[in-house]
């Protein structure tokens, strides 16, 4: 672990939370874990069920500002929101002290050793929900299978996302009896948030002329250049076309307005300049929402081999998508929506400029050109409740 020091600076914001100093409860709440941003949006409707099932007071935990931000955008003041304490043994024991939580929840593969070993010493349930392995986590789980098999022993269940994420836990070692596939929870969440957007005042505030709109969503460095070129060869044959250009790390969008200005007049999200060609995301939890305005969206993370984003997010508004060969964390659905021919795989620049360009060529802006996608991603929904209903029940049993 990093010194105090390092962590102290490093981690000013909450810094009392993040020792340990919560503020004693009246009565011992609900603990969901979510780290940042995704985990978040994964646990949202999970505490909607949550509190929809009970009187149960939640404490939500997040690692960085940005999931803390998330959490009050989604949940505003119906939970109460705290940094993570450093997983440090007194650290850890001050924390249950004050907390003393009936159970804790956390989401995805957000595991610390001290936090669950405590949590089992003191005879506290456990849950992993919306648990996944990718492929480069289960390789790195197999060669250490000893330490894996005995901190994932401390959950009374492990809800796993799929079949597939299933396999892998029970590979490593875990119980049959403790993992079940309940699905992924971030499926109700885009579909509660998608009925929350408001997307003819996002097309009136950015896009009010209605050209067509093409979106990169959550690129890394090495993509921008590929997205930047295959836009710029598009622009030069289609009249009226815009590129909204997302990076996953914001702190890069000033370098990408750069970039962007070589190829057309670019402005940044937080300006809503008029007049604009490329438009750089420079702001966090929007991407989601401007999936909406989208005619085709090309998904980041999967040109270099960072395992692909969130390919479900587009496809719940029934957009075209183009993605890289790289789609490991995504691999089964990406496998479904090409079968529906809801997306396509590119390797270059050329190869996604002929993409949109045959996206484009196929209807008026704003249509919902991939219905089946919408409608699959639907039919994938239910996990949040089912999820609920197994830490309700194990807590009851």
């Amino acid at each position: 672990m990093a010194s105090f020091p390092y962590l102290a600076f490093r981690y000013r914001e909450g810094l009392k939370e993040r020792l340990g100093y919560y503020e004693k409860l009246k009565e011992s709440p609900l603990w969901v874990h979510a780290v940042s941003v995704g985990e978040v949006q994964a646990a949202f409707p999970m505490v909607k069920a949550i509190q929809g099932g009970g009187n149960h007071e939640v404490l939500l935990s997040t690692i960085t500002s940005t999931g803390r931000c998330m959490a009050r955008k989604l949940l505003g003041d119906s939970v109460r929101l705290v940094y993570y304490p450093w997983d440090v043994p007194w650290i850890v024991k001050r924390t249950l002290d004050r907390v003393n939580p009936k159970a804790y929840v956390t989401v995805e593969t957000e595991l610390w050793p001290n936090l669950l070993y405590e949590l089992k010493k003191r005879g506290i349930p456990a849950f992993l929900a919306n648990a996944r392995f990718s492929e480069r986590s289960f390789r790195k789980a197999r060669r250490h299978r000893e330490f894996w098999c005995s901190l994932l022993d401390c959950f009374e269940k492990i809800m796993a996302r799929s079949e597939e994420d299933m396999t892998r836990f029970l590979e490593i070692g875990v119980s049959s009896e403790k993992v079940v596939v309940t699905g992924d929870c971030k499926i109700d969440a885009l579909l509660a948030r998608r009925s929350m957007v408001d997307v003819e005042g996002l097309r009136r505030s950015l896009n009010p002329e209605g050209k067509r709109v093409l979106l990169a969503g959550s690129t890394h460095e090495g993509e921008d250049s590929v997205v930047l070129e295959a836009f710029s060869r598009l622009k030069d044959k289609v009249r009226d076309v815009r590129l909204i250009l997302a990076p996953r790390h914001p702190h890069r969008a000033q370098k990408l307005w750069e970039e962007a200005k070589k190829v057309g007049r670019a402005v940044l999200l937080s300006k809503k300049e008029p007049d604009w060609e490329i438009m750089v995301v420079d702001q966090v939890g929007v991407l989601f929402d401007l999936y909406g305005i989208a005619d085709a969206a090309f998904i980041g993370g999967s040109l270099v081999p960072k395992g692909g984003q969130n390919i479900l997010e587009p496809a719940s508004w029934g957009v075209p998508i183009q993605h890289g060969p790289f789609m490991d964390d995504f691999s089964k659905v990406s496998r479904e929506l090409i079968k529906l021919g809801c997306a396509k795989v590119v390797k270059t620049a050329a190869e996604l400029y002929y993409e949109w360009e045959a996206v484009l060529n196929e209807g008026a802006a704003g249509e919902i050109r991939c219905p089946q996608g919408k409608s699959y991603v639907e039919g994938l929904g239910g996990a949040a409740l089912r999820n609920w209903e197994i830490i309700n029940k194990s807590m009851q049993g």
